[in-house]
């Protein structure tokens, strides 16, 4: 029983130490004092590599239904179209027109009037194809939607489920990409406050969030369960070398 006290003695600091991540590792919203610039919302500018939908109305039905029936590969969805180098978008029947630079309803104002040049009543809708944020932690990661344009990160982590103790709140990187086409890294403490209205506080298409592993991860127990499974191997050890007096 005393080999049994003392490894139990042992063991009971590991309780303790597994409530090691505290609650202002976690928490948002924290008034921390960070400063961070205050920038608006800016809605996004489509880029060379975006993919964009493209779907008209008119009343020549005959143009539309061939226009809209052009289909991507699983057949389910409208084509996506590649804004290629130059800055331009090709569209079946119409030509190219230059999108890059421009917002969403920018592009579909240009892509509109170059379609009315043949077809005067046209009606044009685009979308884009490639609207989507990443996530990369050590426990989670993948690809969401951005669903609306002035989404927030902390709607963003709502939508992807994030986050967890393993996490390093205090050090998030964002990767996004610049008008320029190259892309910057930006590093911010996601527990402040003062993360509203700065320019982490929106999520881009195509910016990958990175959530660094919290240094304390390794001793954070979650439940009960967990902690009698990290408790398992050693105790089911000393009793059989009790047992067979190894």
């Amino acid at each position: 029983m005393k080999k049994l006290y003392y490894l139990l003695l042992c063991i009971a600091p590991l309780y303790f130490m597994s409530s090691c991540i505290t609650s202002e590792e976690v928490n948002y919203m924290q008034a921390l004092n960070t400063q961070y610039p205050l920038k608006s919302f800016e809605e996004y500018k489509l880029d060379i590599g975006d993919m964009i939908t493209c779907a008209i109305s008119s009343s020549d039905s005959e143009l539309v239904n061939t226009f809209n029936t052009v289909l991507s590969t699983d057949q389910n969805a409208l084509k996506m179209y590649r804004i290629y180098e130059d800055s331009t978008v090709i569209l079946p029947f119409f030509g190219k027109a230059k999108i890059a630079g421009y917002t969403v309803q920018q592009a579909e104002d240009i892509l509109q009037k170059m379609m009315q040049e043949s077809i005067k009543d046209v009606q044009v809708k685009v979308t884009m194809g490639n609207n989507n944020f990443f996530i990369y932690a050590e426990d989670r990661r993948g690809t969401y939607p951005v669903y609306k344009e002035n989404m927030t990160i902390y709607q963003a982590l709502s939508l992807a489920q994030q986050t967890t103790g393993k996490m390093d709140l205090s050090k998030v990187k964002i990767l996004r990409k610049n008008e320029d086409g190259t892309t910057k890294q930006m590093e911010f403490d996601l527990r402040t406050q003062d993360v509203i209205q700065s320019e982490f506080y929106y999520i881009k298409p195509n910016d990958y969030i990175y959530f660094p592993t919290n240094k304390n991860a390794f001793f954070n127990v979650e439940s009960l369960a967990s902690f009698t499974s990290m408790l398992s191997g050693p105790l089911t050890f000393f009793l059989y070398s009790v047992l067979y007096r190894f």
